[in-house]
């Protein structure tokens, strides 16, 4: 069986959700932002494939997974491609940036893309 990437997204809710009281509040957030986004990524990443898209196996399919939603002439395609790049921006923050102004809102806001994402996929 294949790994589901929705664990990462309700991992990453979980963290968010105990972030005062399971470890140090502040790798809690960071953790949550990125499980967040690769949760997020790994759900997108499936039916890219199935439509097509060739992977690398490098930090390109980052990208790429993302444009390919965001080339979509629908609507709710092209917001996942958009929530996917908005998701990758608070992800890359999370994992390199030394402060993060406004943390616990940029958590929520974390989750919340990467929940939108997967309603929006499940709609493919």
């Amino acid at each position: 069986m294949s790994f589901q990437w929705k664990t990462y997204i309700d991992l990453a809710e979980r963290l968010h959700q105990e972030s005062e009281t399971f470890a140090e509040t502040e790798a809690c957030q960071r953790s949550a932002i990125s499980r967040a986004y690769y949760g997020a990524f790994g759900l997108a990443r499936e039916p890219s494939v199935k439509e097509g898209l060739a992977l690398t196996h490098t930090g390109e399919d980052h990208k790429n997974v993302e444009q390919h939603f965001r080339r979509s002439s629908q609507k709710f395609r092209k917001q996942i491609g958009i929530e996917l790049s908005r998701l990758k921006r608070l992800r890359n923050k999370a994992d390199y940036d030394d402060l993060i102004p406004r943390l616990p809102k940029e958590t929520i806001k974390a989750v919340t893309l990467a929940r939108k994402i997967e309603i929006n996929l499940e709609g493919l």
